[in-house]
């Protein structure tokens, strides 16, 4: 995995993906239409989507034989793509609910773990004995850390860039998507992380 490539895919479809739900809320404003849908339904699968994008850059830590190329044909070959994002639109309804969960901190890198779980199992259920998904109390510390250093992060940042946003835009209430996005962008280590204790486990 080249962490350069990665990081810079990150951001590019991030920004893509967040500039489109802007636009769309914003579009949507203008005619005086109900935003609704596109906060609560198009953004969130736009989010779902660019966090796919993500963790295809970083599984291949996994496996040094496997590229982000293969991650999608893993999820096209065992025909699992349709259930993938239905599983992780559920996944994000279910955590809105919940009260900790539902802060991007923790609801984002839920779904980038849960989709890089399936994945892994897909590919080597047929092939490995016995591996285990949920990771060690060590891995469990450091994705901890991690989630910690980006909700002090975000917390600050998002702030100032949606105040800046919604002046420019004259529009209002879009730190939920600029903390999505830096979440989704401070979320690559705590991907490494997990994937670097499934890579222990193949033979």
């Amino acid at each position: 995995m080249n962490l350069f490539w990665t990081v810079v895919v990150t951001i590019t479809s991030v920004i893509l993906g967040t500039g489109f739900c802007f636009w769309l809320i914003q579009k949507a404003q203008e005619v005086n239409s109900p935003t609704w849908i596109f906060e609560h339904i198009l953004c969130p699968v736009i989010r779902i989507l660019v966090l796919l994008l993500v963790v295809s850059q970083v599984y291949p830590v996994i496996d040094a034989n496997t590229t982000s190329i293969e991650f999608w044909r893993i999820l096209i070959r065992q025909g699992q793509f349709n259930n993938l994002l239905n599983i992780l639109f559920v996944a994000g309804l279910l955590l809105a609910f919940m009260p900790v969960l539902s802060h991007p901190v923790f609801a984002l890198p839920i779904q980038s773990l849960l989709t890089i779980a399936l994945v892994f199992n897909w590919q080597y259920a047929d092939s490995i004995d016995s591996f285990s998904l949920f990771p060690s109390f060590v891995t469990i510390l450091k994705i901890t850390v991690y989630m910690l250093f980006a909700y002090f992060v975000t917390r600050e940042s998002s702030k100032y860039l949606s105040r800046r946003i919604d002046t420019a835009l004259a529009i209002s209430g879009s730190i939920r998507l600029i903390s999505d996005a830096i979440h989704l962008v401070l979320q690559i280590p705590v991907m490494l992380v997990y994937c670097s204790y499934l890579k222990l486990q193949l033979p």
